[in-house]
């Protein structure tokens, strides 16, 4: 299974806990997310949210998580749309890779600086 976890506690930014409307960083990208995958049509990627990530030294924190392959843990995202189409673009990259490893000359730009960890797939 393919999700992408959204931290709902997240600040807005590296400043800033939650933008005017008093929305999290971590939600709105959540919600950015839930939109560009309605607009594609797309049913094959699940949006989770998790209260903490546990990543509170960054801002906008996303799992990438796949059950079969490496998940990764990134962060330092603007709640926008671009960051969605971002990690929607990586990820897709992701899935088609054997291990779930995307060679560094593919990413695009909005995923480079922003990983924070590689998790090994379960192996039992």
């Amino acid at each position: 299974m393919r999700a992408i976890v959204f931290c709902t506690t997240c600040r807005f930014s590296d400043k800033e806990k939650v933008n005017a409307d008093g929305i999290t960083g971590g939600e709105m990208l959540a919600r950015e997310m839930e939109t560009l995958l309605a607009d594609e049509g797309r049913e094959d990627i699940y949006v989770e949210r998790q209260e903490c990530l546990w990543s509170c030294s960054e801002h906008c924190n996303v799992l990438l998580r796949d059950t079969e392959k490496f998940s990764y843990l990134t962060g330092r995202f603007a709640p926008e749309r671009e960051s969605a189409q971002s990690l929607l673009e990586w990820f897709d990259m992701h899935g088609e890779s054997k291990e779930g490893a995307v060679s560094f000359r593919q990413w695009p730009d909005g995923m480079r600086g922003h990983f924070i960890a590689r998790l090994p797939p379960e192996t039992r």
